[in-house]
């Protein structure tokens, strides 16, 4: 797109989008501040479709017929402000091609997902492109005042360039499985942490460890201390170790990228676990956070100190870590409904470890 298409852009947008009209300062706008995200197709008539898009803020859609006045400094989403066909450029396969020469960009610029709002009964054609819609209360008001059939959607993105150690993390503590519990050893170094975790939630509250480990120390000190414990750890051998130490708590061989247990806890921990994933998989595993969380419910896991990949080693292998940065972490649990509680950096009383103690709030 160029400035001469604006006046082009504009009389399309109008004949395509009548109830949503935007200003031409608006598409200007969007131009000026993210030109590789604005894009157009001519046809025999002249300017038959267009698309407008750019980095932007996961659930936080900008309203319509508005000025941006800056890309925000920490970008979570590849945003598709808009599309307009013109009806000889349907069912050409055009907006399917762009769309996926946006994903590209969006994967080049290191954004983990796309998202935009479907109106006019489009979620369909979104669907198809791959999108999904994302149901959250923090979306009602934004999404009425666009219509009543508005939805926010958004599309994963797979980045190809993370470092290869992170496909290995499950096989490698499965396979020092039992060095790693006897390394581990059953002294609570973080305790004074998991004594603030259970201040934070609710007492005597069921607890769900996200790469519980072989249970020391961490699940023991919590059940002691009277909670109920659901444990999920990708290694096989851990988690028998923990059925064999404490056969009344709940144990589940899995992904904790792919949790979904249909019920919520009063506490959640990913404790030196969560730091294993990627930043795309951080990122998502806050809907997951946010589905198995109770109300008032706690919050603890550990990260880097700054946005970045980070290649540890053990037992003579590659050890993957990777954090994103603070305000993306802020960003991610105030959209997820959690308040952040206390967050320190390079806890020199816990090992050097990052720590986020975080409550959801309530309603």
């Amino acid at each position: 797109m160029s400035v001469a298409d604006l006046p082009a852009v504009s009389a399309l947008a109008a004949c395509i989008h009548p109830s949503f009209p935007e200003d031409e300062a608006v598409f200007a706008e969007r131009l000026r501040l993210y030109p590789p995200g604005c894009r157009v197709l001519e046809g025999k008539q002249g300017l038959v479709a267009y698309i407008v898009s750019h980095p932007w803020r996961h659930l936080e859609p900008p309203p319509l017929n508005a000025l941006l006045r800056a890309l925000p400094q920490q970008s979570s989403t590849f945003y598709i402000h808009d599309l307009a066909l013109a009806p000889e450029a349907r069912g050409t396969g055009a907006a399917a091609l762009v769309i996926d020469a946006l994903a590209d960009l969006a994967r080049k610029t290191g954004l983990p997902m796309m998202s935009l709002i479907a109106v006019n009964g489009s979620a369909g054609f979104w669907q198809r492109q791959g999108f999904e819609a994302v149901h959250d209360p923090l979306l009602d008001s934004k999404l009425r005042s666009y219509s009543d059939d508005a939805r926010y959607m958004s599309r994963p993105l797979e980045a190809s360039g993370w470092h290869p150690s992170s496909k290995q993390i499950s096989a490698l503590y499965e396979r020092h499985a039992n060095v790693f519990d006897r390394d581990r050893g059953t002294r609570l170094v973080e305790r004074t942490w998991f004594e603030r975790f259970r201040r934070v939630m609710p007492e005597g509250a069921d607890v769900l460890d996200l790469g519980c480990g072989s249970g020391e120390p961490v699940a023991r000190y919590l059940i002691e201390a009277g909670h109920r414990l659901t444990g999920v750890d990708s290694s096989p051998t851990l988690i028998g170790l923990c059925r064999s130490r404490f056969p009344d708590e709940t144990w589940i061989a899995g992904d904790m990228r792919k949790v979904s247990l249909s019920r919520h806890f009063g506490g959640i921990v990913a404790w030196n676990s969560f730091f294993h994933l990627t930043p795309d998989d951080q990122r998502r595993m806050f809907g997951i956070f946010r589905d198995h969380a109770g109300a008032g419910a706690a919050l603890m896991f550990t990260s880097g100190p700054g946005a970045g990949e980070a290649i540890g080693a053990y037992q003579g292998e590659e050890l993957y870590h990777a954090s994103l940065d603070t305000a993306e972490y802020e960003t991610l649990l105030t959209a997820h409904g959690f308040s952040a509680v206390q967050h320190v950096v390079e806890d020199r009383d816990c090992g050097g470890l990052t720590v986020w103690l975080a409550r959801m709030r309530p309603g």
